[in-house]
């Protein structure tokens, strides 16, 4: 068998062995099985196919976390989850924007418009911003990560998995909650909890907040050139707050309303500083791609230190999600269920993108709005299980670029405002029913009809040098006019041309399943083709080439082989899959034209995953994954129009990545000790489609150690996360066509305790 651990060339011979790997890997696990009803593990509930299930029930691949086990791991925000996600992997160059990349599917373009390919609810309610799913984990009931296209029941965006995070809610217990303080190494504070139970026999209610502010890791440096200390302000800050709300309501017996009110803020966080490295661009070929192929040291010598020189640097976000869950059983079996939601963000964030090297400020402001509604109804025979309903999707998006200190900032030489209004609307009616042909067959259909009415306005204004200021001929050159004012070309230009191209988009298409369960004893064989849809949009750059500037939607077809079993009188649960995409107009990121943009292309990937926890007795717990993948995107253009590079990997879609938990507790005097080390190890990646060498992250690992005492109602906790103190990179932008490297390192070793009451 191939050690995953040593570097081995690409071509068809590795492919083999890989798929050869996969195959006999999942013929072990279903070989080796003993078939044992005895359940000592903790059943573990999902709501993959928009009913509770229990996890070994489910024909998907799929990871899930109790809110304890998250509490457990020490999670604080969404974007920890890839340490304990097999396949899982995140990108994120401000604490705001994030990027989750599920088998090497993602959308890694930094524009705010956009919508990813790995779609993320919270509490059933989708969120279409990226600027939204940087989440505080905090009085959660559950995390449940779907790998594979979810389009049926999820919708149009689910090409390459889902991410649903499910909070605590009222329950009709006695008054209960708990409070919790933490303190961290860089001055980390957090403060949070939760109180709630029954007002009455047919209202309850709770409420839960939290609050972290945390300087930075990100530090000022020296300046590579005059050694003066920049004069930046830190990066990598926390400085937020969540609160939360929840009431449910017995309108009768058979009907529930769930309300629920989350707002956030995060306010003034330090943010916006990269790590720069000189790089040496790709000057062969013709044209040449000019794709960063050699690095230097970062010009700090540390990759946690800056030379940015603007101290105005920040990031501000403010969101509301309003949501109201309406669900009614019928006498026989079937069920009424309507989710609608409003979400309401704001972001307004500022960066140097010049870090130091040069005066390059960039200002993003966002303005979100979003209205969906879900009505389903649901139901059950001896023999069948289905659910059909109605999805509708209202966004509009407001959108402002200032780049290079235009306006404001009062620059003459950079680039003009670019501004992109986009009105997007969604409408899908979809349906899915499981038959069971015997107590051990089943067979799952499902089909999803999507339409996208989409429309955008761009407009993008260049500085007018031609005009001059009032008595100055050479405007060129001279500075600001006198009296502020600074002469604009206002229209929409793309590569120099006035665009005159199409600014909508009606589309329509389907999504499927089809799918074949056999259960025996306590295992489950599935095999599952998926047809996975993700809408068209736009490139909002005034350097896009015309042809560019709309990319169209992408198809996936998806073919999976799962099994899933529970082993060692109940003491195991063992669960793989194996997959193969095919991809048809892939929508890959690319600096054609040295503009951030989505162009299509086609692409395949095959891998799988396998996922242990085992618990031999009751002090200790042991959690185990790997992951595979190989994968091949056709051509990703370079930053010259009509070079590129053919059949390179898929972003952060390392061969082998692996992760792990060990737990051990045992009781201590009055109460309990528990001791914990967890953590994973990626094999080398690249960040970017382009696969440039300054792109590569080389293999790494991350390991954290958690250390708890409970005794009553209290509990005490010291952790340390990346005790190994690694330097890895959650974002780089390669422009070696300007001979620099754009990075974000993630955060160093940290350590810290917390207390806890809980009643």
């Amino acid at each position: 068998m191939r050690n995953y651990f040593q570097p081995t060339p690409r071509g068809n011979d590795m492919k083999f062995q890989l798929r050869t790997n996969l195959q006999l890997l999942l013929l072990l696990s279903i070989f080796v099985s003993p078939q044992i009803s005895a359940q000592l593990l903790e059943e573990v509930v999902v709501t993959a196919q928009k009913r509770e299930q229990s996890l070994q029930d489910v024909g998907i691949s799929v990871t899930a976390f109790s809110g304890e086990q998250m509490e457990a791991l020490g999670f604080n925000t969404s974007q920890e989850l890839f340490q304990q996600v097999p396949a899982l992997q995140m990108n994120s160059y401000n604490p705001g924007f994030t990027v989750f990349n599920l088998r090497g599917i993602s959308q890694n373009n930094f524009q705010d418009h956009l919508e990813a390919p790995v779609a993320v609810y919270a509490d059933d309610v989708y969120l279409g911003s990226m600027n939204a799913l940087n989440i505080q984990m905090f009085d959660m009931a559950a995390t449940e990560v779907l790998r594979g296209p979810q389009g049926t029941l999820f919708g149009r965006n689910a090409t390459g998995g889902l991410i649903h995070f499910r909070s605590r809610k009222a329950t009709e217990d006695e008054w209960n909650g708990y409070f919790k303080a933490s303190y961290g190494e860089r001055d980390d504070r957090v403060l949070e909890g939760a109180v709630g139970g029954a007002f009455s026999d047919s209202v309850r209610g709770r409420i839960a907040g939290r609050m972290q502010k945390t300087d930075g890791y990100i530090k000022a440096g020296n300046h590579p050139f005059s050694g003066q200390p920049a004069t930046g302000r830190d990066g990598g800050e926390n400085d937020g707050f969540v609160v939360r709300g929840n009431l449910q309501i017995d309108l009768s017996e058979k009907t529930l309303l769930d309300l629920q009110i989350q707002h956030t803020e995060d306010n003034d966080v330090g943010t916006g500083q990269y790590v720069f490295r000189f790089t040496t661009p790709d000057t062969s070929g013709t044209p040449p791609t000019l794709l960063g192929i050699a690095e230097g040291d970062t010009l700090t010598g540390d990759v946690h230190r800056h030379f940015s020189s603007d101290p105005d640097v920040g990031y501000n976000r403010e969101a509301t999600i309003y949501t109201a869950n309406l669900k009614h059983e019928f006498a026989n079996d079937m069920e009424l269920q309507y989710v609608g939601a409003y979400v309401d963000l704001e972001k307004d964030y500022k960066e140097d993108a010049g870090g130091g090297l040069f005066f390059f400020p960039a200002v993003f402001i966002a303005d979100y709005e979003q209205w969906s509604h879900e009505l389903r109804l649901s139901g059950s025979t001896d023999r069948t299980r289905w659910v059909t309903g109605l999805y509708f999707l209202d966004v509009e998006f407001d959108g402002f670029l200032e780049s290079g200190g235009v306006g404001s900032i009062g620059d003459p030489t950079g680039l003009g405002p670019q501004m992109g209004d986009m009105d997007s609307k969604n409408w899908s009616v979809f349906g899915e029913a499981e038959f069971d042909f015997s107590d051990n067959l089943t067979l799952i259909a499902g089909f999803r009809w999507s339409e996208d009415d989409k429309e955008i306005d761009f407009v993008t204004s260049t500085l007018d040098f031609t005009n001059g200021c009032p008595g100055d001929p050479d405007r060129a050159t001279a500075p600001p006019c006198p009296d502020g004012t600074i002469v604009f070309d206002s229209s929409v230009h793309l590569a120099g041309t006035p665009y005159d191209g199409d600014d909508q988009i009606d589309y329509g298409d389907w999504a499927g399943r089809l799918q074949l369960n056999y259960k025996f004893g306590d295992t489950l064989l599935y095999a599952a083709f998926n047809r996975g849809i993700k809408g068209g949009s736009w490139s909002l750059s005034d350097s896009v080439n015309p042809e560019d500037f709309q990319h169209h939607e992408e198809t996936l077809l998806s073919y999976e082989l799962g099994y899933k079993s529970t082993l060692l009188d109940g003491k195991a649960r063992l669960n793989a899959a194996v997959y193969h995409y095919d991809y048809d107009d892939y929508q890959s990121f690319s600096l054609l034209n040295v503009a951030a943009q989505i162009t299509n292309t086609d692409a395949t990937s095959y891998g799988g995953e396998v996922e242990l926890a085992y618990t031999p007795n009751e002090h200790w717990n042991i959690n185990l994954g790997v992951a595979v993948i190989d994968s091949e995107i056709d051509f990703v253009p370079g930053v010259r129009p009509g070079s590129g590079v053919t059949d390179v990997d898929l972003p952060q879609a390392p061969d082998v990545s692996f992760n792990w938990l060990l737990s051990y507790n045992t009781d201590v005097a009055a109460g309990n000790l528990t001791l914990q080390f967890d953590g994973n190890w990626n094999a080398d990646q690249f960040m970017e489609a382009s696969n440039a060498p300054v792109t590569k992250q080389e293999s790494y690992a991350l390991l954290n150690a958690r250390t708890t005492y409970a005794i009553g109602d209290w509990e005490l906790s010291f952790w340390a996360r990346n005790l190994l103190d690694e330097e890895f990179l959650i974002y780089n932008l390669d422009f070696a066509v300007f001979g620099i490297d754009w990075e974000v390192y993630g955060p160093p070793r940290q350590v810290g305790g917390s207390l806890a009451y809980r009643f």
